[in-house]
């Protein structure tokens, strides 16, 4: 099959939360198999152990068979980001999650379509954020405040949704805090969940600069990081006197991960 043909295979079983294994032969014609939870789907059987293999490893594998390069790579699934807003900061967020490959449901009264072009689904009503799987996360990003704010984070936390942000100010957040309290939500569960104010310090300025800060945080939560400087975390100044003596090269074996195509 063409690349054209099964993309949308892979953006279909991605979208659903599952990871999936693409191994290709790099033929005179190149050759794709389809792997999801350890099972073919489309191809070739005989990759089934390369395709474990690079799910297990959790990256991309390449060999060479019969002078045939094969690789196996390792699709993630696309994350579900509900964005409950239609301002100037919603707006700068939905262009940079949809930019990181996140499906993006925007949920607001007054929302224009042609404001997130690009959004998987469209919706005025909070009743979908009840059916988020744990694979979700939600924003709440309204300057100022809108009257289904509290409600929309109310029904985030009752759902599944593994993070809650929340735009507001330290007093807005202390007051959003209080009334989820008395709806019923522990507070300890808002200890665990909710993010108001969103974001990771920045000293964001731009409604760009906020939006970043606030997806920071969500893939610091997505993808379970500490939070601190790299430079601090893989301290370098540890390998300087190897580095000086000649005992590391200018070599890198670092591939990203492939989230799926829209």
């Amino acid at each position: 099959m063409s690349v054209c043909e099964i993309f949308p295979i892979i953006a279909d079983y991605t979208s659903q939360g599952k990871r999936v294994i693409l191994v290709t032969e790099y033929s005179n014609i190149p050759v794709r198999s389809v792997f999801v939870d350890g099972k073919l789907i489309i191809g070739n059987k005989k990759y089934e152990d390369l395709a474990l293999e690079a799910e297990k490893r959790g990256n991309k594998i390449e060999v060479e068979k019969n002078g045939i390069k094969i690789v196996a790579e390792v699709i993630e699934p696309r994350p579900s980001l509900v964005l409950v807003g239609s301002g100037t900061i919603a707006k700068e967020i939905f262009k940079l999650a949809t930019t990181m490959g996140f499906l993006v449901e925007v949920v607001a009264e007054d929302a224009k379509e042609e404001d997130f072009p690009d959004a998987k689904f469209f919706s005025n009503t909070l009743q979908v954020i009840e059916q988020l799987s744990s694979n979700s996360f939600v924003i709440v990003a309204n300057e100022g405040g809108k009257p289904y704010d509290i409600p929309a984070a109310f029904l985030a936390l009752k759902s599944k949704a593994k993070y809650v942000g929340f735009l507001s100010s330290q007093k807005r957040a202390a007051y959003t805090i209080a009334q989820l309290i008395k709806m019923g939500i522990p507070q300890e569960e808002l200890r665990e969940r909710f993010y108001g104010p969103m974001g990771l310090d920045l000293n964001a300025k731009t409604a760009e600069e906020i939006a970043l800060s606030a997806l920071s945080e969500l893939v610091l939560i997505m993808r379970k990081g500490s939070g601190k400087h790299l430079r601090d975390v893989k301290d370098p100044y540890l390998l300087l006197k190897d580095a000086m003596d000649g005992k590391i090269t200018d070599v890198c074996n670092f591939t990203p991960i492939k989230i799926s195509e829209k």
